[in-house]
């Protein structure tokens, strides 16, 4: 039962959730989507890791509680909208759309058009489309994946050595990043280009994920919107009744998952099926050694 000390808003945005990845946070997104009542909800990408299908797969029972929590919120109402990433690409076969609209657990596509409540259009996606590392070779790419865990592991490490939490701007992983001239070039490159695509289209802004850079403002006359992640930063976006948009962090200190302001600029305008979903996925937590194809066909099986 959904709780009555929510906060109601308009539109909740989340993207980056890794579920299945060793160092996803799925406490903290709890505390997050415990913490609102939306009247629509966003997941921007990479909802499920589908690349870590497999020996390091690990799906704890917080995992299943997120999913089982999202099926609530579109059991009570709230419209669900799911975009398909580079980590759950496999989401975009039309077979599993196919699945996943008939599952009446959300609505599936690689990108929508997002009205806020002032009128202003939105482009929202996750944006892995636009990304110039994405198309490089097959190694190439895990690779970096490769780097990027090495990262989150000596992290993890050194946290439970000195007992300090290191998370968003202060973890290894951001500090390496900022130090890096060829990363700089690769997010100016990225926002660039979807900012591009969106201003060709007639939008008024952009709402993606993918690099795990939570910001909220101006570009070149485009509001420029990126949901962050819930490995690094623990960040979503939230849409007011109003129409303004605001970034929200979330506390990872062990048993104090709260929400709090991000330090960003706010910029203002002038049912049964779902639980049955939820189940199956609980039911097939823990190892997994499916690939991403099997894993999800399993979880919507039943409902055709």
């Amino acid at each position: 039962m959904l709780r009555t000390s929510r906060t109601h808003i308009r539109t909740l945005f989340l993207s980056d959730l890794h579920l299945g990845f060793r160092h996803s946070r799925p406490e903290q997104i709890l505390a997050c989507l415990q913490r609102y009542q939306p009247e629509q909800l966003y997941l921007l990408g990479d909802f499920i890791d589908g690349w870590c299908l497999g020996r390091s797969w690990h799906w704890s029972d917080a995992c299943s509680r997120v999913v089982t929590s999202i099926a609530d919120l579109a059991a009570s109402g709230t419209h669900v909208r799911l975009v398909a990433g580079n980590h759950d690409d496999f989401l975009r076969s039309p077979l599993l759309q196919m699945l996943m609209q008939r599952s009446g657990f959300c609505e599936l596509a690689d990108e929508f058009l997002h009205q806020l409540a002032d009128g202003r259009r939105f482009l929202v996606l996750h944006g892995d489309q636009f990304d110039p590392w994405e198309k490089t070779t097959r190694w190439t790419s895990a690779a970096i994946g490769l780097l990027y865990d090495l990262l989150l592991r000596a992290n993890s490490t050194w946290g439970k050595l000195t007992q300090c939490v290191l998370q968003g701007d202060a973890s290894l992983a951001c500090r390496v990043k900022r130090r890096l001239r060829a990363l700089g070039s690769h997010l100016t490159h990225f926002r660039t280009q979807v900012a591009r695509h969106a201003r060709c289209r007639g939008f008024h802004g952009v709402i993606c994920g993918h690099i795990h850079q939570p910001e909220l403002l101006q570009l070149e006359g485009l509001v420029w919107c990126n949901t962050g992640d819930w490995i690094e930063n623990c960040t979503a976006v939230i849409e007011h009744h109003c129409g303004s948009l605001e970034l929200v962090h979330v506390d990872s200190m062990p048993g104090r998952a709260q929400l709090q302001p991000r330090n960003a600029t706010e910029i203002r305008s002038n049912s049964s099926n779902q639980r049955r979903m939820a189940a199956d996925l609980t039911n097939g937590g823990g190892k997994s050694t499916q690939n991403p194809v099997g894993f999800v066909h399993e979880l919507f099986a039943n409902d055709l």
